[in-house]
């Protein structure tokens, strides 16, 4: 059995989420933008340990803020954040997922995910403040393959 618990996001979750963010060295910068039901938020014992969230543009999702903290790294608490914004994505109409990494490609492939050209992504994601303004032009772009999701 898990020792966390994984609950939608609230507007108070907010603040603290920002600073998991800066303490695994992921930018907070624009999570607020669409902060709140795309986002998830791990909890035990009522400390904030993980979050993720995916952003709607049109009709395609961007994975962003997956975060996880330290002392959990290793423990599967990635891997269940990722699959519940998949699902959750999946549930709101999304058509693909897709996500920029600097770091982490590696672990997204084993998610299902794949590298692509970033002069595919569609037009919605291209105006994403992530993909726009916030990812160096070498952070990775990938797209959930389909039937990628569990």
């Amino acid at each position: 059995m898990a020792e966390w618990k994984l609950r939608a996001a609230v507007a108070q979750d907010l603040a603290t989420s920002e600073k998991l963010l800066e303490s695994c060295e992921l930018s907070a910068d624009g999570a607020r933008d669409q902060f709140g039901e795309g986002y998830v938020i791990a909890e035990r014992q009522g400390e904030l340990i993980g979050l993720a969230g995916v952003e709607i543009h049109g009709r395609h999702g961007l994975l962003r803020s997956v975060a996880v903290a330290p002392v959990l790294r290793g423990a599967g608490l990635g891997a269940e954040l990722v699959d519940d914004r998949i699902r959750w994505a999946r549930q709101q109409g999304i058509e693909s997922i897709y996500l920029l990494t600097t770091m982490a490609a590696e672990y997204f492939a084993r998610h299902g995910f794949e590298v692509v050209s970033r002069d595919d992504a569609p037009p919605e994601i291209r105006a994403s403040k992530e993909f726009s303004e916030m990812c160096p032009s070498t952070a990775v772009f990938m797209k959930l393959k389909r039937g990628g999701v569990r």
